[in-house]
């Protein structure tokens, strides 16, 4: 095999690791976004979804209304 044919295989294969690491840190930084998308989304469900801490907060703003209404009165 001749230099020249080493050489060109050579760049080719830098090229081609260039291009899959290129493509693999664009993958990591993509499922890095989504990752953090979906804990910021799976964390505001579970609030929307505790029921009871709203109820409470429910609960606790009306009694703290009704004794501010009293009060003024």
């Amino acid at each position: 095999m001749e230099d020249r044919d080493r050489l060109r295989l050579l760049s080719l294969e830098m090229e081609m690791q260039r291009a899959w690491l290129a493509a693999y840190l664009e993958d990591r930084e993509a499922r890095a976004a989504e990752l953090s998308r979906n804990v910021a989304w799976r964390i505001l469900m579970s609030v929307i979804k505790a029921r009871s801490f709203w109820a409470a907060a429910i609960g606790a703003g009306a009694q703290w209304w009704r004794r501010r209404q009293t009060s003024a009165a």
